[in-house]
């Protein structure tokens, strides 16, 4: 009897904790999967995550036709959280991605105007785009508030024409983008869920080594990775020189990229290193970006995770 209460009181306090694990748990079936790599600064204090809403303009958006997103950062008490600090030269990244992975963007208030006072003061930040297909759209907002990274979820549909389709498997490891022949090499081979994977990519040009690669948002690459199907997980990740994330290890990797800007005449290439941890199971699209030639180069390949 002793023990059949201890395990009654025991199975309590589990359910507790797991009602209180916040957004941020990431339990089947649900939207709120996203990991960011600087979601657990060693030093940051536990606390409850932002909430971010969102507004549109029109308020029914309809496809091929430019939309103004709007969205505000906000404590629990519906005060504007004002002390945001730049990550990657922006104070907020919004990365787009089509329900049937054929859409990607990437894009922030900066690339409107300069942020202003007021935005900083009520915490809204405006960004616009054109979505070119109806159907549903997942929308990561990407922040930093002092000291800890946040990489929120919010759906978004599109009406109009014309309508998505279904999501089209590549897993081929080899791809042309527009002149440029990108290979990609995983270690382990087979990746597995909750272990890190690292992607390094091989990029060619008319038959030779791209060896004058730009920063691009104070990084040698962009990653932004999602799963296929619902209950989606994103993971935004970053590249470098093959060997140069090693030690910094993804506990540390706010501390090195709060702020962080790279020398004047940097250049990376042809090989592109990044860490990344597939947080379930499943099959994600991985979007890469570069920046080449003063332009910026999108590259995506296909994993399968077990």
């Amino acid at each position: 009897m002793i023990m059949q209460k201890m395990l009654i009181v025991l199975a309590v306090i589990v359910s507790l904790i797991m009602q209180g694990a916040g957004p941020g748990y990431a339990a089947e079936g649900g939207h709120d999967h996203h990991d960011h790599e600087a979601h657990q600064h060693a030093s940051s204090p536990a606390g409850p995550e932002p909430v971010v809403d969102l507004e549109t303009a029109p308020a029914v958006i309809v496809a091929g036709k430019p939309a103004m997103i709007t969205f505000t950062i906000r404590d629990d008490n519906n005060n504007p959280i004002k002390d945001l600090v730049i990550t990657h030269d922006r104070l907020i990244h919004v990365v787009i991605i089509s329900e049937d992975l054929s859409v990607f963007g990437h894009i922030h208030a900066e690339d409107i105007g300069p942020i202003t006072a007021e935005m900083k003061d009520h915490a809204r930040f405006p960004v616009r785009f054109t979505f070119p297909k109806a159907g549903k759209y997942t929308l990561a907002v990407d922040f930093a508030v002092r000291d800890r990274g946040y990489s929120e979820l919010l759906d978004l549909e599109v009406s109009g024409s014309p309508l998505m389709g279904s999501v089209h498997r590549d897993l081929s490891r080899e791809k042309d983008f527009d002149g440029y022949k990108v290979n990609l090499v995983l270690s382990p081979e087979q990746p597995v869920a909750g272990k890190e994977t690292v992607l390094r990519y091989t990029i060619m040009k008319d038959g030779k080594p791209v060896a004058d690669i730009e920063p691009y948002l104070a990084a040698a690459m962009h990653l932004a990775v999602i799963n296929e199907g619902a209950g989606n997980y994103f993971v935004h990740a970053h590249g470098d020189r093959p060997g140069a994330m090693q030690h910094t290890g993804h506990a540390g990797h706010m501390t090195s990229h709060m702020g962080h800007s790279s020398p004047s005449g940097t250049v990376y290439g042809p090989e592109i290193e990044a860490h990344v941890v597939f947080p379930a199971k499943g099959t994600y699209k991985v979007f890469s970006e570069i920046r080449h030639q003063d332009k910026v180069r999108l590259f995506d390949f296909m994993v399968n995770v077990q």
